[in-house]
């Protein structure tokens, strides 16, 4: 991972929250420290560093499930295999339980993508 990578903003809306406020709050608080005691700025600092790669490795992961749930509901389009759709509503499900920074727009898609999978399964397997 670059610098020049780590430092440029996010895309207005993405599927993991903006950690901007933190980091913000991080380096204020290195500014003040240094004053006080060096060493202490340059924890705050590295914790903003840690808290910009870890926003980053969420948010890559997040495109990357979200690219795969895509095209298993593509696959499913043309296959109608519903094991797509398992696929969807199991990886949608794991995403909500193991990532508690997803925004608004992430949350929102999986509903969406979760009653794609939910309507398509009932239809596939009517009882």
């Amino acid at each position: 991972m670059k610098l020049k990578d780590l430092i440029q903003p996010p895309p207005s809306e993405t599927y993991v929250k903006n950690s901007s406020p933190l980091v913000t709050a991080l380096l204020i608080i290195a500014g003040l420290l240094w004053y006080v005691t060096q060493y202490g700025s340059i924890i705050a600092l590295v914790l903003a560093l840690f808290v910009l790669m870890g926003q980053k490795m969420l948010l890559a992961q997040a495109n990357k499930d979200f690219r795969e749930m895509y095209l298993s509901q593509q696959q499913f389009e043309k296959t109608r295999n519903a094991d797509y759709l398992r696929y969807i509503r199991a990886r949608s499900e794991q995403m909500l339980r193991d990532n508690k920074v997803l925004s608004d727009k992430a949350k929102r898609e999986i509903a969406q993508l979760q009653a794609y999978a939910a309507k398509n399964l009932k239809q596939e397997n009517p009882q």
